[in-house]
């Protein structure tokens, strides 16, 4: 049975250049395998939004300092927590980046009746942005060796708070 868990960064405000949720791995015989990536819209209180340049990076030589923590949840409470793994959001962020994933979000609340982009941003199926290695035996899941890292970087666009969530696998 895989070590599977779930990274929850829960409310993270958006600022331009911004780390909103990194996962890396700084274990020499670990490797954690990234599953699912989904972000959510969480803002709850009328603003005004603005369109945000998200990027999902994936870092080489990577480094991550000063960053706000976050435990992961188990999906089995008697399974190892990664041995070596920085999860968290914000913070100093080095390494060379390589360019998974751009997309551009609307970081207006989410209203119900409207059913624009904003409420869109809020239904689980339709926010998944990286989906690698459960329904397709063949493809490899996103890797990450020692000094390696996912991160959902937030490009420019400076209003609401986000949910991320990255589902991995220690091995």
């Amino acid at each position: 049975m895989a070590n599977t868990q779930t990274a929850y960064f829960n409310g993270v405000a958006f600022a331009a250049t911004k780390n909103m949720a990194a996962i890396m791995n700084t274990s020499p015989t670990e490797k954690i395998k990234i599953r699912r990536v989904g972000l959510l819209n969480a803002q709850t209180a009328a603003v005004t939004g603005v369109l945000c340049a998200i990027e999902l990076r994936k870092y080489t030589s990577a480094t991550l300092t000063g960053s706000t923590a976050i435990t992961p949840v188990k999906h089995d409470s008697t399974l190892a927590a990664p041995a070596s793994a920085v999860i968290g959001h914000a913070g100093t962020i080095g390494g060379t980046p390589e360019l998974l994933r751009r997309i551009f979000w609307s970081s207006d609340e989410a209203a119900i009746s409207t059913g624009t982009l904003d409420e869109w941003e809020a239904m689980v199926p339709l926010n998944i942005i990286w989906d690698a290695g459960y329904y397709e035996p063949s493809a490899e899941p996103l890797t990450l060796n020692q000094n390696e890292s996912i991160m959902v970087y937030n490009v420019s666009g400076a209003a609401g708070l986000l949910d991320t969530w990255i589902e991995f696998t220690v091995v």
